[in-house]
């Protein structure tokens, strides 16, 4: 096949070591992200981060050339857009399981994950990506107004079998039957009831758990931004930012962009320390437990009550002596 010929005119100068850096991001789309941290791996984040964007600007280049290799790639853009199984994909097309990169690194890896010429997620191909696909889902269903959920989805471009169908509108968050699916309906039965603001703490996941395990699957560093809109819930930027920021498990690496700790990346020095960083200063320097109060109007940057709230609850370095009261822990 042509077009594979000439992804591997890209794909054939990757050296061993390179490919220690590469697989961080080729087997992002897995829970158990595959991460190679041996003897190969480069020691600078400095090099990795050169090594990954030379090899996506190199596989870029080639996917949207004028070549075979572009013309199949938009063939492809074309036929999963907005969405289909990854593992239909494959078997509509084996060539895309084919190992580019030795010993087994297959063409889907490298177009998803450097090419851009479609995001995997949760066992799906998504054009552009499956959060998009997702909004655009749960959109049509507010207005589904008595057509059918399989006529819905046909009408936004999803090409599925019955049994395909189904799943998305799972992995959406919908419950439906398979006589449901072809009858008229007015609304979609959610999966999972909304939670009250009493109770929401009971719900499952915390937000930092969340995106520690958003991080895991991606396998580079996210911007908050792109955090709030891959998250399943939704929750406050300022809040999220001065939790992350309080948490030991995360790592800021650039303004608002955060990495997993054990990652090894060099932290961004000129980032001002966290909003609970500074209130822990504060009550080390007054040398008693201050009030919320008297921590927000003494800090130098502004923040909302609730958030500095949630971000002296988060950190490991505080604890609540009295109703809005903090002293450190280490003084108690």
């Amino acid at each position: 096949m042509e077009a594979l010929g000439e992804l591997r005119t890209v794909t054939g100068e990757v050296t061993y070591g390179e490919l220690a850096t590469l697989r961080r991001r080729l087997w992002a789309d897995e829970d158990a992200a595959y991460r190679w941290l041996g003897q190969y791996l480069p020691t600078t984040p400095d090099r990795r981060r050169e090594i990954e964007e030379q090899f996506e600007a190199a596989v870029r280049g080639a996917v949207t050339g004028e070549g075979a290799l572009g013309s199949w790639c938009a063939e492809l853009r074309a036929e999963i857009a907005p969405a289909v199984p990854l593992a239909r994909l494959i078997a509509d097309h084996p060539e895309l399981d084919f190992p580019v990169i030795a010993p087994n690194v297959s063409v889907w890896r490298v177009l998803a994950h450097f090419g851009g010429v479609f995001e995997v997620s949760a066992g799906w191909a998504a054009v552009p990506d499956l959060a998009s696909a997702v909004a655009m889902t749960r959109a049509a269903v507010t207005e589904l107004a008595g057509r059918s959920p399989a006529a819905m989805l046909g009408d936004l471009g999803f090409t599925l079998a019955d049994e395909e169908l189904l799943e998305w509108l799972t992995h959406c968050g919908y419950r439906v039957s398979r006589l449901e699916l072809h009858r008229p309906r007015q609304s979609l039965h959610r999966l999972h009831e909304r939670v009250s603001a009493a109770r929401r703490g009971a719900r499952g996941p915390s937000a930092t758990d969340l995106v520690a395990a958003l991080l895991e699957q991606n396998g580079s560093p996210l911007h908050i931004d792109e955090v709030l809109r891959r998250l399943p819930r939704r929750f406050s930027r300022g809040p999220l930012y001065n939790r992350l920021n309080a948490d030991g498990r995360f790592l800021r690496i650039a303004p608002s962009t955060f990495a997993l700790a054990g990652w090894d990346i060099e932290p961004y020095a000129e980032a001002a320390g966290s909003s609970a960083d500074n209130a822990a200063r504060l009550i080390e320097t007054e040398g008693r437990p201050l009030h919320l109060d008297e921590i927000r109007a003494k800090l130098s940057k502004p923040i909302t009550r609730e958030g500095l709230r949630n971000a002296l609850n988060a950190t490991d370095r505080l604890v609540r002596v009295a109703p809005s009261t903090y002293a450190l822990k280490a003084d108690v």
